[in-house]
């Protein structure tokens, strides 16, 4: 596995964590919203930065 699908595994296990969400319903709101796009073309800043940042910019990208 490459280290960007890796990190989309803790992005999903993060945001599933932070947000109390079962892992069914992070895979269903990340398909709905495109997250995956996002996290892939993110991901030079997403794994430097503090995992808050990318959930405060999931969840702006979901309520938008």
């Amino acid at each position: 596995m490459s280290k960007e699908n890796d990190f989309l595994v803790f992005v999903v296990e993060y945001y599933r964590n932070k947000k109390e969400l079962s892992g069914k319903e992070v895979i269903s709101l990340f398909n709905k919203y495109n997250i995956w796009d996002l996290a892939k073309k993110s991901y030079f800043l997403w794994h430097i930065e503090s995992p808050d940042n990318f959930v405060q910019e999931i969840d702006y990208h979901v309520s938008s």
